[in-house]
């Protein structure tokens, strides 16, 4: 039965997760915890821990067995593809789409640019609005400083 919260009843003793004192620290590993008096900060560790780090070669082999699939014969199931969906190239645009985006960004400016960005949903499109304004922009500024 549950217990209906209006209703006094056991409680859940609270467990206090405090950190174990430093007393439990042992002699190996006092090494990491040697203070500085001024500071306050922790000494760097000693060159005897430092070299007991294993080799670059180790490092390696200890990295290769680690990415050994834990099953085998998984990778046939998946076929990567050559070719594209007609979503996909919708999704990414063309060539076409690109530079029709661009000269309409590069001639009528602003106005170019927010028509042509904010009507096409390609990467090939909204890319090629940017550039076309960010040269309209150039355009812009070649003609401001020779007048």
């Amino acid at each position: 039965q549950l217990q209906n919260e209006e209703e006094p009843g056991e409680t859940a003793p609270v467990v206090n997760d405090a950190p174990p004192p430093y007393s439990s620290i042992s002699a190996e590993n006092t090494a990491y915890f040697d203070y500085k008096d001024e500071s306050g900060f922790p000494k760097p560790p000693s060159y005897n821990v430092a070299t007991t780090l294993p080799s670059y070669d180790e490092a390696e082999r200890t990295k290769a067995e680690a990415t050994i699939p834990l099953v085998p014969g998984r990778d046939d199931d998946f076929v990567t593809r050559d070719d594209f969906d007609d979503t996909d190239q919708l999704r990414i645009g063309n060539d076409g789409i690109f530079m029709l985006t661009f000269f309409m960004a590069f001639l009528f400016n602003w106005i170019g640019f927010f028509l042509s960005f904010c009507l096409t949903t390609s990467a090939a499109g909204r890319y090629g609005a940017i550039s076309g304004f960010g040269l309209s922009l150039i355009k812009w500024i070649l003609i401001v400083r020779v007048s």
